[in-house]
């Protein structure tokens, strides 16, 4: 029978207090083809169970009304790695556990490009949610000709960490040294990754040009209409005069 393969990834144990004292969550992890499933069973409930819900971080994956003491939730393999976590729904709190989907960090540019003015202070930031949780953490510039690494002791530039998170403060920006494109790489126990951010410096006296050009646009108007009421005002003298010269 041509049957997918399945193999079996690992079984975590966790016992939730809480309604229904005793209860516990199972979980598995499973290979589907292309797919992993992830599998959360409480084996019993003293409350109606109201339905169910997947998270990975703060972002709300699947969400559903059943009351099964099973759900189910499938992600693509090569983008699984990370903390996910099931929680059955019930009055008058529910029940969570969490999934560990182990795997090569997916590092992610906050915003793939800044933009700043020469002198003020920019934030380049990256993300990872993947598990195990990124352990060493590396900025550098691309330039030309090389690679230029950044730490605590590069000028004007603070590197600032955590397991899901970095960010490269670059204070007082140049306008020749800066502008390029910057990397962050994190490493975990499964392998690495990076995101690039693009980043513009602006020159401080560019948001003067808007100004300065609305300023000569008053002007030539100005001196349209001084000019057009200049060449008119003998025309309405001369006017005035024939009229007080008539019979």
């Amino acid at each position: 029978m041509a049957a997918a393969l399945l193999v079996v990834l690992g079984l975590v144990l966790s016992v939730e207090s809480g309604p229904g004292a005793g209860s516990s969550i199972t979980t598995s992890k499973l290979i589907v083809d292309s797919k992993t499933r992830l599998t959360c069973t409480l084996d019993s409930s003293d409350t109606a169970i109201l339905g169910h819900r997947w998270t990975k971080g703060d972002k709300v994956l699947q969400e559903d009304s059943e009351p099964d003491l099973a759900t189910q939730y499938e992600v693509d393999t090569h983008e699984s790695a990370g903390q996910y976590f099931c929680t059955f729904l019930s009055e008058p709190t529910g029940r969570t556990a969490g999934v560990n989907v182990e795997g090569p960090p997916k590092i992610k540019a906050v915003k793939k490009s800044e933009q700043a003015t020469e002198g003020e202070t920019v934030v380049l930031a990256c993300k990872s949610e993947s598990f195990p949780p990124v352990t060493d953490w590396v900025w550098y510039k691309i330039n030309d000709d090389g690679v230029q690494i950044f730490n605590n002791a590069s000028q004007n530039k603070v590197v600032m960490s955590s397991e899901s998170k970095t960010e490269l403060h670059i204070q007082n920006l140049d306008l020749e040294a800066d502008p390029g494109k910057y990397a962050c790489n994190g490493t975990n126990t499964e392998g690495t990754d990076q995101a690039i951010i693009t980043l513009r410096v602006r020159n401080r006296r560019a948001a003067l040009w808007p100004f300065l050009g609305i300023v000569a646009e008053v002007l030539v108007l100005v001196t349209i209409i001084f000019i057009y009421e200049q060449r008119r005002k003998p025309d309405e003298v001369l006017d005035d005069e024939d009229t007080g010269s008539a019979p």
